[in-house]
Formats: structure tokens, C-alpha cells, sequence
């Protein structure tokens, strides 16, 4: 399995999992045309040529600092349990590091808490959402 940047060909592939994994609202046409942004990077994993996951980190600047926030992480039903998301959310957090971080946040359902977990993330505060459509 490889771990690299995603590229505008594994757009259709991305689709497809971020679709299956989270709802429908995720099928729609990517916003991002380019991905060479050091703000904006998003990860999959490939394998047999195929991509099987995709994870997302964002840097934010803040007034004094910077933050990372690692979204939409998700793995192919096949694979999941299997070390790809976990491989994935390390390398966003060595590039969070890179970047100069001085934390990194994720949103999760319950469910997969135990995985975030053991990766070294900790349940810290509540999260609100207003959704605009």
C-alpha cells in the first residue's frame, strides 16, 4: 500500500468512498481543481492501483497560532480495521508538525473514538454544527 498526495485522476475514486462512508451530500463535483496548496492536504492510500482511503488536513492560521484539522477520513468497507486509516492520520499529523502546529483536531462519531484513540487524540470539549443546505 502506498500513502501519497491525491491527484485530479483519483478525483471519481474519491468520490466513491467519501460517498459510501459518510452520505450523498459527498457526491458532488470537487470545489478544488488543484491540489499543490501546502494548506490544504489531502492524503489516500492506494493500492493495486486502486485508491482505497482519503484523509484531509488543514492548516489553519490563527491571530498567534496555527492549528491542523484532520476531516473527512475514510477508509473502503473492505479495508477498514486493517492499519490504512491509521497510516493515513500519522502522516497528516507529521505534516501537521512540519507545519508548525500546536494541535491538531478531528470531529468523530462515537463509534470510532476507540480508533482516534489510540492514534493519541483525546475527547476535548463539544461540537456544534449549523449546516447552510
Amino acid at each position: 500500500m502506498k500513502i501519497r498526495k491525491i491527484k485530479y485522476s483519483d478525483i471519481d475514486q474519491v468520490r466513491i468512498i467519501l460517498t459510501n462512508s459518510f452520505s450523498p451530500r459527498y457526491n458532488k463535483p470537487f470545489l478544488r481543481k488543484d491540489f499543490s496548496d501546502t494548506k490544504n492536504i489531502t492524503l489516500v492510500a492506494e493500492t493495486e492501483g486502486s485508491v482505497v482511503a482519503v484523509a484531509s488536513l488543514y492548516i489553519i492560521e490563527k491571530l498567534t497560532r496555527k492549528m491542523g484539522l484532520i476531516e473527512d477520513v475514510a477508509v473502503d468497507p473492505k479495508l477498514r480495521g486493517k492499519g490504512v486509516g491509521k497510516k493515513l492520520i500519522k502522516n497528516l499529523i507529521k505534516y501537521s508538525v512540519k507545519e508548525n502546529c500546536d494541535k491538531v483536531s478531528l470531529s468523530s462519531s462515537e463509534k470510532n473514538v476507540p480508533f482516534y484513540e489510540k492514534i493519541g487524540f483525546q475527547v476535548n470539549e463539544l461540537q456544534m454544527i449549523l449546516r447552510n443546505n
